[in-house]
């Protein structure tokens, strides 16, 4: 960037020099137009010279326009390298499995003080079409986990998977009129539970059914430990949060908002002013989103 600015204080002296220099020769020649009078008589070689005169005042001129389009070009190119240099190099993904419930609700409190966005894999719940709206209203992303969650249902087979997250589907888009594209399995892409149920390649099959139907999964590389137990205590979850993200430029944190999961609402504010305090940002979950897969 220091060598940039140099060129770029560089190119404005060569700028004022050859302006300089254009405005002498400006003045010379219409000097010259001015005491050499033109009529009949005057001779061939002092025309030619006032030509002469002109045509390099002109060049002068062009090489002080190319110049100071370069200058322009370069100076964008200097505003957008600030501009990308402002874009966050620590993102923090909140994402929460397992809702709506009224530990949703108090989490979409906390954060729309905080203005920070998140992302909810929810299931199919009755009496919840005024959280999902509110999920989708506030510019967060509502995702597919399960419409069920029943481990003995969903992964049985790859088409037993794919119905019930088709149902989730529509029933997400009949309340808030948006698609879902993104999803989480149940227990992650490498869940061994599937394997009761469907024998040990049913994960790998159902990965590739997923991917062919045109949904983006995401795992994540940060556990907050809240699922570990019914209710996790609160510091737990926050140190966690905490120490598994400090080592991390991009953080997909797991969380649950199930209607147990009280102690992870209570520890969210803290794991909040933890993350900015080293220097993350948040965001959402979309499709453009490098995507963190187990």
């Amino acid at each position: 960037m220091k060598e940039k600015n140099i060129v770029i204080f560089s190119l404005m002296c060569l700028v004022a020099i050859l302006v300089l220099s254009w405005t002498t020769q400006t003045a010379a020649v219409n000097k010259t137009i001015a005491v050499v009078p033109v009529n009949a008589r005057e001779n061939n070689d002092t025309a030619k010279e006032k030509v002469i005169n002109i045509s390099h005042s002109k060049k002068t001129l062009d090489k002080i326009n190319a110049l100071s389009i370069e200058i322009e070009d370069l100076a964008e190119d200097e505003a957008t390298t600030n501009a990308e240099s402002e874009i966050p190099a620590k993102v923090a993904y909140l994402t929460f499995d397992d809702g709506p419930s009224e530990n949703t609700v108090k989490i979409l409190d906390i954060l729309q003080e905080q203005n920070i966005k998140a992302t909810f894999f929810v299931l199919g719940k009755t009496q919840q079409d005024e959280v999902y709206k509110r999920i989708v209203d506030e510019g967060h992303t509502i995702a597919l986990h399960s419409n069920t969650h029943e481990y003995s249902d969903i992964y049985r087979t790859t088409d037993a998977f794919l119905e019930d997250i088709a149902i989730l589907k529509q029933l997400i888009l009949d309340i808030t009129g948006y698609t879902p594209e993104i999803l989480r399995f149940p227990g992650g892409s490498n869940n061994t539970v599937s394997h009761r149920y469907g024998g040990v390649d049913i994960m790998e099959e159902i990965i590739t059914a997923v991917e062919e139907s045109g949904y983006i999964y995401f795992d994540w590389n940060v556990d907050s430990l809240d699922a570990s137990k019914g209710v996790q205590d609160k510091e737990i979850i926050v140190n966690a949060v905490l120490k598994q993200s400090s080592a991390l430029d991009q953080a997909v944190i797991l969380m649950h908002d199930s209607r147990y999961k009280t102690t992870t609402v209570e520890a969210l504010p803290e794991i909040i002013d933890g993350l900015k305090n080293m220097g993350f940002a948040f965001d959402r979950l979309t499709s453009d989103t490098m995507i963190v897969q187990f």
